[in-house]
């Protein structure tokens, strides 16, 4: 708490110095009476400042502006009057923030339209316009979240290249995703730009609740494909993904919509927002519950709330306050693990090619294991605009969570009665300065400060088994970063250095037969981390070059450094498996490409080279004996120790097509060839990355007749290599399973109410509509399932 008070204190005494905050102009973009989806551009004396995109119910908003007379410029190719821009004058003044609203009357273009100019955050941490990216990034639209009608997360980034997204059964159950050939871990999550991920798991990464992420409340989703821990940290190696809550809009607007389905589904979501006129207020609150009753096995009940809140504050024309936060709760009945069958080979070097009910038992049925899930993640930030040339903006974010874990003794395979906790806390302040002295330069600065905290509790029915571990990490954090903007933006130079610095508390356990007897801890070492990107974009062919080199680290978990578990095997004791003198583990990548816009800028395509190695990574293995911490590899098997790392390489295609003002197509291949430099299973031999296809494509397809659309959204991967556990054997063996062919269809219809003024939607989603049965690591997923909706806003 004393960081969070300092913190305070240091935006207190802010605001005080300042006594102003930064204006903001907003307004709504209409035509003939409908909300316009379309650019708006900001400018001051003639010369573009920024520009973005009105959303789909018409309203756009600039923040941070300075005082002084604008012009608001709202233009598109797809409607006449807008070919040439409409220019509107603005003007803000202290506490005085602009609000212009456009009313236009438009018909249809017969010029094919442009493409909207997207802006991203998530390459540099602050807005850049997507054709001046010298990174590789993507970017998912609300619009089209809502045109394929995405339940989570994960549903909507399957489709970007290079990532490989993972889910071991139905709706709630463990995802996954791993970035260009990488592992779960090695892919940092954020919401709102501020790092989500889980201290109590294993890993210490966001895989535990990314199922538990549900599109409640979505303004975009922005993925980094790339090392990205100069700006964000532990975890970002090979790619980062920003989930964005929408702004609040000027006046009072909503929506309510429900949805029923196959597999039990029951869906309702709600969100209401509320702006003043003056932008110095606005809020907007969102709730959803998902129920699926029977699931895939028809025993697969899995239920889901999420509530998200987001406040935006500006006392004064130069400071703006806000406050979000994002709560889940969340229950899922657990299957025992997939299982070997019949005759295994004599030694587990050999690839078994994956036959349902012949060599392997899918997921079966277990009626007394379950899990629930929780986390809450609180942010508030401020931001002070100092003068035209400095801002400063400091942040704390507070994340909980909990899992529970209970198993009887009913299921298949070897069962336990237990129940087990996994507790996580992670704090973090961080304040951090912008400077922009010209147009040509960008200088950002900061300090943060992270606490996490860990506990593992463990109950068995007679009580003499059970056991806690609590464990507890911080560290110290500098930061620096500067972009370069030459040539009228055409020569781009983004560069990022990082230093963290750890420091570790002495652990708690239960007292009868605590392990790490006599522990004396040394602080881990440091990580130092850089980035560097550049690209040139060629005007006249419309041609863009990009490359981008980097190293990245990920922060061990206290699991990985501290973990435990209370032995039975006639020992009756803890047994220690984790190292606490682990070291970050690092990383290094590179990746170059092309872009080139075609027929007047209707068309995008992209093809990129990356190349990452893992130089020194964490693993579980055999321990030279005698070990310092007193584990025993007769105990537990070994423990967790520093391995060799891999390497991972390939190629990412992608175009994206506005074919017409009314047809949108993006696909996009992939082909990635990713090996360890050890086995991942031991005596296998085998050094391919698990779980990792060689190839992957996908296409994803929106045509519109005026208020109906039709989406269809297609995945399809090669054969991949995956372990099973065999409860026979006590060994583990590696099977070949067939790629995935998944072809999802939605459509759906608008009706206009009371002018435009509320707006009726009825849309219907099938899945895997060809019926094409696919397993994941030996888990069932979902066969051909239909779900329909209605939805009204206002």
């Amino acid at each position: 708490m004393r960081y969070l008070t300092v913190f305070c204190l240091i935006c207190a005494f802010t605001i005080g110095a300042f006594a102003q905050i930064t204006a903001s102009i907003t307004g709504r973009v209409m035509g003939n009476q409908t909300p316009l989806r379309i650019t708006v551009i900001l400018k001051k004396d003639g010369r573009e400042i920024r520009r973005t995109t009105s959303q789909e119910d018409g309203y756009y908003k600039f923040e941070r502006v300075t005082d002084g007379t604008y012009q608001i410029v709202v233009v598109s190719d797809q409607w006449e009057a807008l070919k040439d821009g409409v220019e509107r004058a603005v003007f803000v003044e202290g506490e005085r923030s602009g609000v212009l609203d456009f009313s236009l009357d438009v018909i249809k273009s017969t010029a094919q339209p442009n493409p909207i100019r997207e802006t991203v955050t998530i390459s540099a941490d602050s807005s850049q316009p997507l054709d001046e990216v010298s990174k590789t990034v993507n970017v998912i639209e609300s619009q089209q979240m809502r045109d394929r009608a995405d339940i989570t997360l994960v549903d909507s980034l399957r489709t970007i290249p290079g990532f490989r997204v993972q889910q071991l059964g139905g709706f709630g159950r463990t995802a996954s995703i791993k970035s260009r050939g990488l592992r779960n871990q090695d892919t940092a999550i954020l919401i709102d730009g501020m790092r989500f991920r889980d201290a109590a798991s294993i890993t210490g990464d966001a895989s535990a609740f990314l199922s538990d992420i549900t599109l409640t409340s979505v303004s975009k989703v922005e993925t980094l494909r790339g090392p990205g821990s100069s700006l964000y940290g532990t975890n970002a190696i090979g790619g980062t993904v920003d989930f964005q809550t929408p702004l609040p809009h000027t006046g009072w607007h909503g929506q309510v919509s429900g949805a029923v389905g196959g597999l039990g589904l029951g869906r309702f979501r709600g969100n209401v927002n509320k702006g003043t006129s003056d932008g110095k207020f606005g809020f907007n609150a969102a709730i959803s519950r998902t129920v699926y009753a029977k699931g895939i096995d028809g025993d697969d009940d899995a239920n889901n709330t999420n509530v998200q809140s987001r406040v935006e504050f500006g006392p004064f024309s130069k400071t703006n306050i806000s406050a979000r936060f994002f709560v889940s709760d969340a229950f899922i009945a657990l299957n025992s693990s997939p299982d070997t069958l019949g005759a295994l080979p004599p030694s587990n070097r050999t690839i078994i090619d994956a036959v349902p009910d012949v060599n392997f038992r899918f997921d079966a049925n277990d009626p007394d294991n379950s899990q629930k899930s929780r986390f809450f993640n609180g942010q508030i930030v401020l931001t002070q605009n100092i003068n035209s040339k400095l801002t400063f903006q400091g942040y704390y974010s507070g994340l909980m969570t909990k899992r529970t874990n209970d198993n009887n003794i009913l299921g298949a395979g070897f069962q336990s009665a237990s129940r087990s906790i996994f507790e996580g806390t992670i704090h973090t302040a961080n304040g951090h300065i912008d400077w922009t002295p010209n147009g040509y330069n960008r200088f950002t600065a900061g300090y943060e400060f992270e606490q996490e905290n860990f506990r593992n509790e463990g109950f068995t029915p007679s009580g003499n088994t059970d056991f806690f571990t609590d464990a507890s990490q911080s560290s110290n954090t500098i930061y620096f970063q500067h972009l370069v903007r030459l040539l009228d933006g055409k020569l781009q130079f983004a560069g990022g250095l990082r230093a963290q610095f750890f420091s570790l508390n002495t652990p708690g356990f239960s007292l009868v037969n605590a392990p790490y007897t006599n522990l004396t801890l040394q602080n881990p070492p440091s990580a130092f981390t850089f980035d560097g990107s550049a690209s040139y974009f060629f005007s006249s062919s419309g041609t863009k070059l990009r490359t981008h080199y980097g190293n990245g680290y990920r922060v061990p978990s206290l699991y990985e450094r501290f973990g435990t578990f209370y032995s039975t095997f006639g020992r009756n004791r803890f047994v220690p498996i984790g190292a606490p003198d682990l070291a970050p583990e690092r990383t290094s990548a590179f990746d170059a490409g092309i872009e080139q816009n075609l027929f007047e800028n209707r068309a995008r395509l992209s093809a990129t080279y990356f190349y990452s190695k893992l130089n020194k990574t964490i693993g579980y293995g055999s321990l030279v004996q005698p070990d310092p911490f007193g584990r025993n590899n007769l105990d537990s098997g070994g423990g967790y120790l520093k391995t060799k790392g891999g390497l991972a390489r390939g190629l990412e295609f992608s175009g994206d097509i506005k074919a017409t003002s009314s047809t949108d197509i993006f696909a996009s291949y992939t082909f990635t060839n990713s090996d360890q430099l050890v086995p991942q299973v031991r005596g296998s031999g085998i050094l391919r990355t698990l779980g990792i296809p060689s190839n992957q494509f996908t296409l994803t397809a929106t045509q519109r007749f005026k208020r109906f659309w039709i989406n269809a959204d297609f995945l399809a991967t090669s054969d991949y290599l995956a372990p099973i556990f065999s409860n026979s054997t006590f060994n583990t063996y590696i099977y070949r399973f067939n790629g995935n062919r998944r072809m999802d269809l939605t459509a759906g219809y608008t009706f206009p109410l009371n002018r435009d003024r509320f707006n009726l939607r009825v849309f219907g989603t099938l899945e895997n509509l060809f019926d094409y049965e696919y397993f994941e690591n030996g888990f069932r997923t979902v066969g051909i399932n239909g779900r329909v909706g209605v939805g009204f806003s206002f």
